[in-house]
Protein backbone atom coordinates (compact mmCIF):
# COMPACT_ATOMS: atom_id res chain seq x y z
CA UNK A 1 0.00 0.00 0.00
CA UNK A 2 1.37 3.09 -0.98
CA UNK A 3 2.56 5.83 1.78
CA UNK A 4 1.80 9.61 2.16
CA UNK A 5 4.40 11.31 1.24
CA UNK A 6 5.25 15.23 0.52
CA UNK A 7 5.36 14.85 -3.24
CA UNK A 8 2.83 12.12 -3.62
CA UNK A 9 2.97 9.97 -7.07
CA UNK A 10 -0.34 11.37 -8.95
CA UNK A 11 -1.95 9.69 -11.49
CA UNK A 12 -4.20 11.70 -14.61
CA UNK A 13 -6.34 10.36 -16.99
CA UNK A 14 -6.92 13.36 -19.93
CA UNK A 15 -8.55 13.14 -23.14
CA UNK A 16 -11.18 14.78 -25.66
CA UNK A 17 -15.18 14.13 -24.72
CA UNK A 18 -16.77 11.28 -26.86
CA UNK A 19 -13.67 9.01 -26.73
CA UNK A 20 -15.56 6.44 -24.83
CA UNK A 21 -18.03 3.46 -25.54
CA UNK A 22 -21.25 4.77 -26.51
CA UNK A 23 -23.54 2.02 -25.15
CA UNK A 24 -21.52 2.17 -21.52
CA UNK A 25 -19.81 5.70 -21.46
CA UNK A 26 -20.82 9.37 -20.64
CA UNK A 27 -18.84 12.25 -20.18
CA UNK A 28 -15.14 13.44 -20.86
CA UNK A 29 -13.97 9.92 -23.14
CA UNK A 30 -17.56 9.39 -23.95
CA UNK A 31 -20.38 8.90 -26.37
CA UNK A 32 -23.59 8.37 -24.94
CA UNK A 33 -26.05 8.23 -21.23
CA UNK A 34 -24.05 5.97 -18.53
CA UNK A 35 -19.98 5.94 -17.40
CA UNK A 36 -17.69 7.80 -19.50
CA UNK A 37 -14.92 5.37 -20.13
CA UNK A 38 -12.80 7.85 -18.74
CA UNK A 39 -14.57 7.95 -15.70
CA UNK A 40 -14.92 4.23 -15.99
CA UNK A 41 -10.86 3.48 -16.03
CA UNK A 42 -10.67 5.67 -13.80
CA UNK A 43 -12.83 3.72 -11.20
CA UNK A 44 -10.77 0.15 -12.47
CA UNK A 45 -7.66 1.72 -11.98
CA UNK A 46 -9.04 3.47 -8.26
CA UNK A 47 -10.43 -0.68 -7.15
CA UNK A 48 -6.90 -1.62 -8.51
CA UNK A 49 -4.54 -0.20 -6.67
CA UNK A 50 -6.54 1.54 -3.73
CA UNK A 51 -7.32 4.93 -5.22
CA UNK A 52 -9.23 7.85 -5.18
CA UNK A 53 -10.72 10.13 -7.52
CA UNK A 54 -10.55 13.89 -8.21
CA UNK A 55 -13.04 15.62 -10.64
CA UNK A 56 -10.91 18.16 -12.57
CA UNK A 57 -13.70 19.16 -14.94
CA UNK A 58 -15.29 22.85 -14.26
CA UNK A 59 -18.59 21.82 -15.65
CA UNK A 60 -18.65 18.64 -13.12
CA UNK A 61 -17.82 20.45 -9.96
CA UNK A 62 -21.59 22.32 -10.34
CA UNK A 63 -24.11 20.07 -7.99
CA UNK A 64 -27.47 18.37 -9.93
CA UNK A 65 -27.65 18.67 -13.81
CA UNK A 66 -26.31 15.10 -14.53
CA UNK A 67 -26.89 15.12 -18.09
CA UNK A 68 -25.65 18.06 -18.93
CA UNK A 69 -22.32 17.93 -17.41
CA UNK A 70 -22.20 14.23 -17.76
CA UNK A 71 -21.40 13.03 -14.28
CA UNK A 72 -20.82 9.65 -13.54
CA UNK A 73 -23.77 8.13 -12.47
CA UNK A 74 -23.45 7.11 -8.32
CA UNK A 75 -23.87 3.30 -8.85
CA UNK A 76 -20.91 3.23 -11.35
CA UNK A 77 -18.75 5.00 -9.07
CA UNK A 78 -18.57 0.92 -7.35
CA UNK A 79 -17.85 3.29 -3.67
CA UNK A 80 -14.79 4.83 -5.34
CA UNK A 81 -14.62 8.42 -3.13
CA UNK A 82 -14.67 11.46 -5.99
CA UNK A 83 -13.29 14.78 -4.59
CA UNK A 84 -14.54 18.09 -6.39
CA UNK A 85 -17.81 16.66 -7.84
CA UNK A 86 -20.76 18.79 -7.30
CA UNK A 87 -19.84 20.90 -4.55
CA UNK A 88 -20.73 23.97 -6.52
CA UNK A 89 -24.41 26.05 -6.43
CA UNK A 90 -25.43 26.51 -9.68
CA UNK A 91 -25.65 30.14 -9.74
CA UNK A 92 -21.77 30.68 -8.93
CA UNK A 93 -18.95 31.89 -10.77
CA UNK A 94 -16.63 29.05 -11.20
CA UNK A 95 -13.55 28.43 -9.55
CA UNK A 96 -10.51 30.69 -10.52
CA UNK A 97 -7.34 28.37 -11.58
CA UNK A 98 -5.95 29.23 -7.79
CA UNK A 99 -8.78 28.20 -6.25
CA UNK A 100 -9.28 24.28 -8.19
CA UNK A 101 -5.76 23.75 -7.42
CA UNK A 102 -5.72 24.90 -3.76
CA UNK A 103 -8.51 22.67 -3.16
CA UNK A 104 -7.61 19.85 -5.56
CA UNK A 105 -4.07 19.87 -3.34
CA UNK A 106 -6.05 19.18 -0.21
CA UNK A 107 -8.02 16.53 -1.97
CA UNK A 108 -4.35 14.61 -2.66
CA UNK A 109 -2.92 15.57 1.08
CA UNK A 110 -6.07 14.16 1.99
CA UNK A 111 -6.03 10.70 0.19
CA UNK A 112 -2.44 10.28 0.32
CA UNK A 113 -2.53 10.59 4.37
CA UNK A 114 -4.69 7.37 4.06
CA UNK A 115 -2.15 5.93 1.96
CA UNK A 116 -3.98 5.93 -1.33
CA UNK A 117 -3.41 6.80 -4.92
CA UNK A 118 -4.90 9.89 -5.94
CA UNK A 119 -6.63 9.74 -9.47
CA UNK A 120 -7.06 12.97 -11.37
CA UNK A 121 -9.63 12.56 -14.07
CA UNK A 122 -9.44 15.79 -16.18
CA UNK A 123 -11.82 18.02 -18.63
CA UNK A 124 -10.73 21.56 -17.87
CA UNK A 125 -7.32 21.21 -19.31
CA UNK A 126 -5.90 24.71 -17.99
CA UNK A 127 -7.06 22.95 -14.30
CA UNK A 128 -5.59 19.83 -14.32
CA UNK A 129 -2.21 21.79 -16.22
CA UNK A 130 -1.89 24.39 -13.33
CA UNK A 131 -2.37 21.34 -11.01
CA UNK A 132 0.64 19.11 -12.23
CA UNK A 133 2.75 21.50 -13.24
CA UNK A 134 2.54 24.26 -10.89
CA UNK A 135 2.04 27.98 -11.16
CA UNK A 136 -1.01 30.43 -11.76
CA UNK A 137 -0.43 34.08 -12.70
CA UNK A 138 -0.66 36.09 -9.30
CA UNK A 139 -2.49 38.93 -11.22
CA UNK A 140 -6.20 36.95 -10.22
CA UNK A 141 -4.87 37.48 -6.14
CA UNK A 142 -5.73 41.21 -7.50
CA UNK A 143 -8.81 39.69 -9.72
CA UNK A 144 -10.57 36.60 -8.41
CA UNK A 145 -12.99 38.37 -5.91
CA UNK A 146 -14.17 40.57 -9.18
CA UNK A 147 -17.11 39.53 -11.47
CA UNK A 148 -17.05 40.27 -14.98
CA UNK A 149 -19.42 43.56 -14.05
CA UNK A 150 -17.38 44.67 -11.73
CA UNK A 151 -13.88 44.42 -13.73
CA UNK A 152 -15.83 46.44 -16.90
CA UNK A 153 -16.14 48.94 -14.41
CA UNK A 154 -12.76 49.24 -13.33
CA UNK A 155 -11.44 48.65 -17.18
CA UNK A 156 -13.97 49.55 -19.64
CA UNK A 157 -12.39 48.34 -22.34
CA UNK A 158 -13.12 44.46 -21.23
CA UNK A 159 -16.70 45.33 -22.42
CA UNK A 160 -15.64 46.40 -25.75
CA UNK A 161 -16.03 43.91 -29.01
CA UNK A 162 -13.25 41.27 -29.50
CA UNK A 163 -11.93 43.36 -32.25
CA UNK A 164 -11.46 46.67 -30.09
CA UNK A 165 -9.86 44.31 -27.55
CA UNK A 166 -7.34 43.17 -30.11
CA UNK A 167 -6.57 46.18 -30.98
CA UNK A 168 -5.28 47.29 -27.10
CA UNK A 169 -3.41 44.19 -27.07
CA UNK A 170 -1.14 44.92 -30.15
CA UNK A 171 -0.54 48.01 -29.02
CA UNK A 172 0.71 47.17 -25.04
CA UNK A 173 1.90 43.48 -25.58
CA UNK A 174 2.30 42.44 -29.21
CA UNK A 175 4.01 39.52 -28.66
CA UNK A 176 1.18 37.52 -27.09
CA UNK A 177 -1.20 39.23 -29.06
CA UNK A 178 0.35 37.23 -32.23
CA UNK A 179 -0.31 34.12 -30.40
CA UNK A 180 -4.19 34.42 -30.03
CA UNK A 181 -6.73 33.61 -32.84
CA UNK A 182 -8.22 37.32 -33.30
CA UNK A 183 -11.83 36.02 -32.57
CA UNK A 184 -10.93 34.26 -29.25
CA UNK A 185 -12.49 37.03 -27.13
CA UNK A 186 -11.70 34.97 -23.33
CA UNK A 187 -7.78 34.48 -24.14
CA UNK A 188 -7.49 38.16 -25.35
CA UNK A 189 -9.84 39.47 -22.67
CA UNK A 190 -7.73 37.86 -19.82
CA UNK A 191 -4.26 38.81 -21.26
CA UNK A 192 -5.82 42.30 -20.88
CA UNK A 193 -6.78 41.25 -17.39
CA UNK A 194 -3.33 40.69 -16.47
CA UNK A 195 -1.99 44.20 -18.26
CA UNK A 196 -4.75 46.16 -16.29
CA UNK A 197 -4.05 44.08 -13.24
CA UNK A 198 -0.51 43.74 -12.73
CA UNK A 199 0.82 46.44 -14.97
CA UNK A 200 2.78 44.33 -16.70
CA UNK A 201 2.44 43.14 -20.04
CA UNK A 202 1.53 39.05 -19.83
CA UNK A 203 5.02 38.04 -22.47
CA UNK A 204 7.30 40.17 -19.89
CA UNK A 205 5.47 37.58 -16.72
CA UNK A 206 6.42 34.79 -18.40
CA UNK A 207 10.02 35.85 -18.91
CA UNK A 208 10.71 36.66 -15.68
CA UNK A 209 8.96 33.17 -14.61
CA UNK A 210 11.08 31.18 -17.43
CA UNK A 211 14.54 32.64 -15.32
CA UNK A 212 13.47 30.46 -12.45
CA UNK A 213 12.82 27.22 -14.91
CA UNK A 214 14.66 23.88 -13.03
CA UNK A 215 18.71 23.61 -13.76
CA UNK A 216 19.18 22.81 -17.35
CA UNK A 217 15.77 24.42 -18.58
CA UNK A 218 17.08 27.98 -18.70
CA UNK A 219 16.98 28.07 -22.69
CA UNK A 220 13.69 26.28 -22.74
CA UNK A 221 11.54 28.66 -25.32
CA UNK A 222 9.12 30.96 -24.60
CA UNK A 223 5.41 28.39 -24.00
CA UNK A 224 2.77 30.82 -22.98
CA UNK A 225 -0.54 29.29 -22.16
CA UNK A 226 -4.15 30.31 -20.53
CA UNK A 227 -3.44 30.87 -17.29
CA UNK A 228 -0.68 28.47 -16.73
CA UNK A 229 2.68 29.59 -16.23
CA UNK A 230 5.83 28.05 -15.32
CA UNK A 231 6.83 27.82 -11.75
CA UNK A 232 9.89 28.43 -9.61
CA UNK A 233 8.80 26.11 -7.08
CA UNK A 234 9.28 22.42 -7.49
CA UNK A 235 7.12 20.67 -9.39
CA UNK A 236 4.36 19.66 -6.87
CA UNK A 237 3.97 15.90 -7.26
CA UNK A 238 7.01 13.35 -8.55
CA UNK A 239 6.84 11.14 -11.02
CA UNK A 240 3.54 12.22 -12.09
CA UNK A 241 2.03 9.93 -14.72
CA UNK A 242 -0.41 11.30 -17.48
CA UNK A 243 -2.63 9.22 -19.43
CA UNK A 244 -4.05 10.43 -22.56
CA UNK A 245 -7.24 8.40 -23.87
CA UNK A 246 -6.87 9.47 -27.70
CA UNK A 247 -9.72 8.61 -30.54
CA UNK A 248 -9.08 8.98 -34.31
CA UNK A 249 -11.29 12.38 -35.62
CA UNK A 250 -13.73 10.41 -37.77
CA UNK A 251 -14.93 7.13 -35.36
CA UNK A 252 -15.16 10.49 -32.66
CA UNK A 253 -17.53 12.63 -34.37
CA UNK A 254 -19.72 10.17 -35.08
CA UNK A 255 -20.04 8.76 -31.01
CA UNK A 256 -20.23 12.73 -30.58
CA UNK A 257 -23.35 13.15 -32.64
CA UNK A 258 -25.11 9.85 -30.80
CA UNK A 259 -24.46 10.79 -27.63
CA UNK A 260 -25.92 14.51 -28.21
CA UNK A 261 -28.93 12.62 -29.05
CA UNK A 262 -29.25 10.46 -26.54
CA UNK A 263 -28.55 12.75 -23.80
CA UNK A 264 -31.75 14.16 -25.94
CA UNK A 265 -33.68 11.33 -25.04
CA UNK A 266 -32.62 10.38 -21.72
CA UNK A 267 -33.60 14.67 -20.07
CA UNK A 268 -31.37 17.07 -21.80
CA UNK A 269 -34.32 19.02 -22.60
CA UNK A 270 -35.69 19.16 -19.26
CA UNK A 271 -32.22 20.24 -17.92
CA UNK A 272 -31.90 23.07 -20.27
CA UNK A 273 -35.06 24.40 -19.19
CA UNK A 274 -33.81 24.21 -15.64
CA UNK A 275 -30.44 26.27 -16.45
CA UNK A 276 -32.88 28.86 -17.94
CA UNK A 277 -35.16 28.98 -15.20
CA UNK A 278 -32.29 29.76 -12.87
CA UNK A 279 -31.20 32.19 -15.32
CA UNK A 280 -34.33 34.06 -15.13
CA UNK A 281 -34.30 34.31 -11.40
CA UNK A 282 -30.90 35.45 -10.47
CA UNK A 283 -32.15 38.43 -13.32
CA UNK A 284 -35.46 38.64 -11.39
CA UNK A 285 -33.17 39.05 -8.09
CA UNK A 286 -30.71 41.56 -9.69
CA UNK A 287 -27.86 39.64 -10.20
CA UNK A 288 -25.71 40.86 -13.14
CA UNK A 289 -24.86 37.27 -15.13
CA UNK A 290 -22.10 36.58 -17.76
CA UNK A 291 -23.29 33.87 -20.12
CA UNK A 292 -19.98 33.03 -21.23
CA UNK A 293 -18.93 31.76 -17.56
CA UNK A 294 -20.29 29.21 -15.31
CA UNK A 295 -22.81 26.72 -15.97
CA UNK A 296 -24.66 28.97 -18.34
CA UNK A 297 -21.60 27.72 -20.99
CA UNK A 298 -22.87 23.87 -20.70
CA UNK A 299 -22.79 22.39 -23.97
CA UNK A 300 -26.43 21.87 -25.19
CA UNK A 301 -28.24 25.04 -23.39
CA UNK A 302 -27.73 27.88 -25.45
CA UNK A 303 -28.14 25.84 -28.46
CA UNK A 304 -31.83 23.90 -27.59
CA UNK A 305 -33.31 26.89 -25.44
CA UNK A 306 -35.01 28.18 -28.83
CA UNK A 307 -36.53 25.05 -28.80
CA UNK A 308 -37.24 24.59 -25.19
CA UNK A 309 -38.82 28.19 -25.16
CA UNK A 310 -41.19 27.26 -28.01
CA UNK A 311 -42.37 24.60 -26.01
CA UNK A 312 -42.94 26.02 -22.89
CA UNK A 313 -44.97 28.91 -24.64
CA UNK A 314 -46.92 26.69 -26.92
CA UNK A 315 -48.79 28.62 -29.75
CA UNK A 316 -45.99 27.17 -32.53
CA UNK A 317 -46.95 24.40 -34.86
CA UNK A 318 -45.81 20.79 -34.67
CA UNK A 319 -43.54 21.40 -37.45
CA UNK A 320 -42.21 24.21 -36.50
CA UNK A 321 -41.15 22.70 -33.05
CA UNK A 322 -39.59 19.81 -34.89
CA UNK A 323 -37.35 22.14 -36.94
CA UNK A 324 -36.08 23.53 -33.89
CA UNK A 325 -35.78 20.70 -32.01
CA UNK A 326 -33.99 19.16 -34.99
CA UNK A 327 -31.67 22.58 -35.35
CA UNK A 328 -30.81 22.98 -32.07
CA UNK A 329 -29.89 19.15 -31.82
CA UNK A 330 -27.40 19.78 -34.67
CA UNK A 331 -26.12 22.67 -33.24
CA UNK A 332 -25.17 20.82 -29.90
CA UNK A 333 -23.27 18.45 -32.16
CA UNK A 334 -21.44 21.15 -33.56
CA UNK A 335 -20.13 22.78 -30.84
CA UNK A 336 -19.55 19.25 -29.49
CA UNK A 337 -17.16 18.54 -31.92
CA UNK A 338 -15.47 21.63 -31.76
CA UNK A 339 -15.28 21.22 -28.19
CA UNK A 340 -13.01 17.91 -28.36
CA UNK A 341 -11.16 19.11 -31.38
CA UNK A 342 -10.10 21.77 -28.83
CA UNK A 343 -9.47 19.88 -26.01
CA UNK A 344 -6.82 17.61 -28.08
CA UNK A 345 -5.40 21.12 -29.35
CA UNK A 346 -4.84 22.13 -25.92
CA UNK A 347 -3.35 19.16 -24.85
CA UNK A 348 -1.09 18.41 -28.19
CA UNK A 349 -0.11 22.32 -28.47
CA UNK A 350 0.24 23.19 -24.75
CA UNK A 351 0.11 20.41 -22.35
CA UNK A 352 2.74 18.14 -24.12
CA UNK A 353 4.79 21.64 -24.65
CA UNK A 354 5.06 22.25 -21.38
CA UNK A 355 5.97 18.64 -20.26
CA UNK A 356 8.44 18.97 -22.87
CA UNK A 357 10.09 22.40 -21.98
CA UNK A 358 10.69 20.44 -18.05
CA UNK A 359 12.58 17.49 -19.91
CA UNK A 360 9.09 15.41 -19.11
CA UNK A 361 7.79 14.50 -22.26
CA UNK A 362 7.80 10.74 -21.11
CA UNK A 363 5.95 11.45 -18.07
CA UNK A 364 2.28 11.02 -20.69
CA UNK A 365 1.35 8.42 -22.53
CA UNK A 366 -1.48 8.06 -25.50
CA UNK A 367 -3.83 5.25 -25.18
CA UNK A 368 -5.16 4.61 -28.10
CA UNK A 369 -9.31 4.28 -27.29
CA UNK A 370 -10.77 4.28 -31.15
CA UNK A 371 -11.63 0.91 -31.57
CA UNK A 372 -13.35 0.28 -28.31
CA UNK A 373 -13.81 -3.68 -29.25
CA UNK A 374 -9.94 -3.44 -28.51
CA UNK A 375 -10.41 -1.61 -24.90
CA UNK A 376 -8.98 -4.10 -23.01
CA UNK A 377 -5.56 -4.89 -24.75
CA UNK A 378 -5.15 -1.27 -26.08
CA UNK A 379 -6.25 0.67 -22.82
CA UNK A 380 -6.74 -0.91 -19.70
CA UNK A 381 -3.90 -3.04 -19.68
CA UNK A 382 -1.17 -0.69 -20.70
CA UNK A 383 -2.90 1.97 -18.43
CA UNK A 384 -2.21 -0.98 -15.44
CA UNK A 385 0.95 -2.28 -16.42
CA UNK A 386 2.18 1.32 -16.78
CA UNK A 387 0.95 2.49 -13.20
CA UNK A 388 2.53 -1.08 -11.43
CA UNK A 389 5.27 -0.47 -12.91
CA UNK A 390 5.15 3.23 -11.51
CA UNK A 391 4.19 2.15 -8.19
CA UNK A 392 7.20 -0.45 -7.84
CA UNK A 393 9.28 1.98 -9.26
CA UNK A 394 10.69 0.18 -12.46
CA UNK A 395 11.77 2.33 -15.86
CA UNK A 396 8.90 3.31 -17.53
CA UNK A 397 8.95 2.56 -21.35
CA UNK A 398 9.60 5.39 -23.64
CA UNK A 399 5.75 7.14 -24.94
CA UNK A 400 6.34 6.78 -27.99
CA UNK A 401 7.44 3.10 -28.03
CA UNK A 402 4.09 2.14 -26.33
CA UNK A 403 1.81 2.07 -30.06
CA UNK A 404 2.43 2.81 -33.68
CA UNK A 405 -0.24 5.68 -33.53
CA UNK A 406 1.50 7.05 -29.98
CA UNK A 407 4.39 7.07 -31.96
CA UNK A 408 3.04 9.28 -35.02
CA UNK A 409 1.02 11.78 -32.91
CA UNK A 410 3.15 12.61 -29.96
CA UNK A 411 6.03 13.15 -32.38
CA UNK A 412 4.32 15.29 -34.38
CA UNK A 413 2.84 17.35 -31.04
CA UNK A 414 6.34 17.69 -30.22
CA UNK A 415 7.17 19.52 -34.15
CA UNK A 416 3.99 21.56 -34.06
CA UNK A 417 3.99 25.31 -32.44
CA UNK A 418 1.74 27.81 -31.14
CA UNK A 419 1.55 30.68 -33.21
CA UNK A 420 -0.84 33.00 -35.44
CA UNK A 421 -0.28 33.19 -38.96
CA UNK A 422 -2.88 35.64 -40.89
CA UNK A 423 -2.87 34.95 -44.44
CA UNK A 424 -4.13 38.44 -45.92
CA UNK A 425 -4.62 36.93 -49.20
CA UNK A 426 -7.78 34.12 -47.68
CA UNK A 427 -8.78 36.38 -44.55
CA UNK A 428 -7.92 33.57 -42.72
CA UNK A 429 -5.87 33.41 -39.58
CA UNK A 430 -3.89 30.10 -39.16
CA UNK A 431 -2.35 28.87 -34.72
CA UNK A 432 0.00 27.15 -35.68
CA UNK A 433 2.72 25.82 -38.40
CA UNK A 434 0.83 23.12 -39.22
CA UNK A 435 -1.93 24.47 -39.82
CA UNK A 436 0.22 27.51 -41.92
CA UNK A 437 1.94 24.35 -43.69
CA UNK A 438 -1.17 22.54 -44.82
CA UNK A 439 -3.16 26.49 -45.72
CA UNK A 440 -0.59 27.40 -48.15
CA UNK A 441 -0.79 23.94 -49.78
CA UNK A 442 -4.24 24.09 -50.02
CA UNK A 443 -6.34 24.77 -53.69
CA UNK A 444 -7.79 27.36 -51.43
CA UNK A 445 -4.62 29.23 -51.00
CA UNK A 446 -3.42 28.68 -54.60
CA UNK A 447 -6.70 29.94 -56.38
CA UNK A 448 -6.73 33.19 -53.78
CA UNK A 449 -3.12 33.94 -54.79
CA UNK A 450 -3.46 33.24 -58.60
CA UNK A 451 -6.51 33.86 -59.72
CA UNK A 452 -7.68 32.72 -63.29
CA UNK A 453 -8.41 35.22 -65.35
CA UNK A 454 -12.32 35.89 -66.51
CA UNK A 455 -12.37 36.33 -69.65
CA UNK A 456 -16.02 37.26 -70.01
CA UNK A 457 -15.12 40.49 -68.72
CA UNK A 458 -12.03 40.84 -70.50
CA UNK A 459 -14.01 39.97 -73.51
CA UNK A 460 -16.52 42.83 -72.93
CA UNK A 461 -13.93 45.53 -71.86
CA UNK A 462 -11.54 44.77 -75.26
CA UNK A 463 -14.92 45.62 -77.32
CA UNK A 464 -14.76 49.05 -76.68
CA UNK A 465 -11.00 49.12 -77.22
CA UNK A 466 -9.34 49.72 -80.94
CA UNK A 467 -8.43 46.61 -82.31
CA UNK A 468 -4.36 47.85 -81.34
CA UNK A 469 -4.99 48.12 -78.03
CA UNK A 470 -6.86 44.82 -78.14
CA UNK A 471 -3.28 43.01 -79.48
CA UNK A 472 -1.73 44.53 -76.84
Amino acid sequence: MPCASPTPRVITILGATGTGKSQVCKFSLVSSIGPTLTDQLAVTLARRFNGEIINGDALQMYEGLPIATNKLPVAARHSIPHHLLGCIRLEEEPWTVRKYVHQAHYAIQNITSRGKIPIIVGGTNYYVQSLLLGGVVSYEENTEHMCSEEQEKKWPLLGASTKEMMEELKRVDPRIARRWHPNDRRKIRHSLEVWYATGKPLSEIYDEQRKHLPDGLADARLHVQQEVVSSSNPLPFVDPLILWLHADLEPLSTRLEKRVELMVENGLLAEVDTIHNLYQQQELAGHTLDPNHGIWIAIGYKELLPYVLAAREGGANRKVLEDLKKEGITRTQIVTRQYAKSQVRWIRLRLLRSLNDRGMSNRMFLLDGTDHSKWSQEVEAPAIHLISDLLEQKPLPAATTLSEKARDILRLSEAQELHAHYCECCEKTLMNEDQWSSHVKSKRHKRAMNPKPDWLLMHRDNRNKPLDARLD
